[in-house]
C-alpha cells in the first residue's frame, strides 16, 4: 500500500486525488499547501472531501513514499528547497510543474543538496480534468521507468521517456509552441475578422483548408482557455521560450505567442465573462476593446 503526498492542492492535485482516493494500493493521501492556513478553511474542506489529510507543515511529506509537486511554476524551485530536508532515502519526488528543462534541473539540484529522495521530473500533457488520475504524464530521470510502473499500478497514466532530467519537460515545452501558437493565431485572426464583420466566412474558409476539425468548437475552446487560464499559459510560454534558448533556437514566435495571449487575457478578464463563453461573445469583447484602443490612440 502506497502513501502519496501532494505539494500544492489546486485544480490538478484535487482532480488526481479524487481518483486516487478510490484506488487499490493507496493507503493514505496527504497534502501540503500554504493556503491551508487560510482561516476560511475552504481548501482544507476540499482536501477532506477527497480523502486527503491536510498537512500543517511541509515536514509531513516525509511520511509518504511518493511526493507529487503540483504548484505554480514560479514556486517549483523554492518548494523543492523547502521539501528537500524532509525527504528520506528512497522516497520519490516527482515534479509535475509546467517548467522547462533548465528549471527542472534546478529542482533536482535543490533535492540533491539535501541528499534525500529520488528525483523524477514529469510533464502533464493534457488538462487534468476530466482525466483525473488518468491524465497522460511523461516522466524522465534515472528511475523514471520504475516510478512510472509504480504510479500506473495505482491508477495513473505515466510513460517514461528517458533517463535524463529535462527530457519530459522538453516535450511539453516544445509542443506548447505549436498548441498555444494555434491559440494565438485564432485570437489574432478572428479578432480582426470580427472587426471586419467576416468571422463566419473566415471560419468556413479555415474549415475547407483544414477539414475534419470543428473550428467553431476549437475557437470556443482555445479562446476560452485564454480567458480562464491566460496568465498560467503565458507563464508556460515564457518557459517554452527559455527551453528554446537553451537549445540554441531564438524564440521569436514563442515570445509573440506569450504577448498575444497575455493581451487577450487581460481584455477578456476585465469583461467578467462566465466560463465556457461562446467564441462569438469572446470575440465581441476583443474586437470592441481593439476599436476603443484605436480610437483612444488617435486612430493610429
Amino acid at each position: 500500500m502506497t502513501i502519496i503526498a501532494f505539494i500544492g492542492f489546486g485544480e490538478a492535485a484535487q482532480a488526481i486525488a479524487a481518483d486516487l482516493n478510490k484506488a487499490d494500493g493507496v493507503s493514505r493521501l496527504l497534502a501540503y499547501d500554504l493556503r491551508f492556513a487560510n482561516a476560511a478553511g475552504d481548501l482544507q474542506e476540499a482536501a477532506l472531501a477527497r480523502g486527503v489529510e491536510p498537512l500543517a507543515d511541509i515536514a509531513g511529506i516525509g511520511e509518504a513514499e511518493i511526493v507529487l509537486s503540483l504548484v505554480v511554476g514560479a514556486a517549483a524551485i523554492p518548494v523543492a528547497r523547502s521539501a528537500a530536508p524532509h525527504l528520506r532515502e528512497g522516497q520519490v519526488y516527482v515534479d509535475l510543474n509546467s517548467i522547462g528543462p533548465q528549471a527542472k534541473a534546478q529542482v533536482g539540484e535543490a533535492l540533491a543538496k539535501a541528499g534525500g529522495g529520488v528525483f523524477v521530473e514529469g510533464a502533464v500533457m493534457a488538462r487534468v480534468p476530466p482525466f483525473g488520475s488518468r491524465v497522460p504524464i511523461l516522466v524522465a530521470g534515472r528511475c523514471a521507468a520504475d516510478v512510472a510502473e509504480r504510479l500506473n499500478a495505482i491508477g495513473m497514466c505515466c510513460e517514461a521517456v528517458g533517463e535524463r532530467i529535462g527530457q519530459a519537460s522538453a516535450v511539453k515545452m516544445i509542443r506548447s509552441v505549436m498548441i498555444k501558437g494555434v491559440e494565438a493565431l485564432l485570437i489574432e485572426s478572428l479578432t480582426a475578422a470580427e472587426r471586419a464583420g467576416v468571422t463566419e466566412r473566415i471560419l468556413e474558409s479555415i474549415a475547407e483548408t483544414f477539414p475534419g476539425i470543428d473550428w467553431r468548437e476549437t475557437a470556443t475552446y482555445y479562446i476560452g482557455r485564454t480567458h480562464q487560464h491566460g496568465a498560467r499559459r503565458v507563464t508556460e510560454m515564457n518557459e517554452s521560450a527559455e527551453t528554446l534558448r537553451g537549445l540554441g533556437v531564438e524564440p521569436v514566435l514563442s515570445n509573440a505567442i506569450a504577448a498575444t495571449i497575455a493581451n487577450a487575457h487581460a481584455r477578456l478578464a476585465s469583461a467578467a465573462l462566465p466560463p465556457n463563453t461562446h467564441y462569438g461573445a469572446l470575440l465581441h469583447v476583443l474586437a470592441q476593446d481593439s476599436v476603443a484602443a484605436m480610437v483612444s490612440d488617435g486612430g493610429r
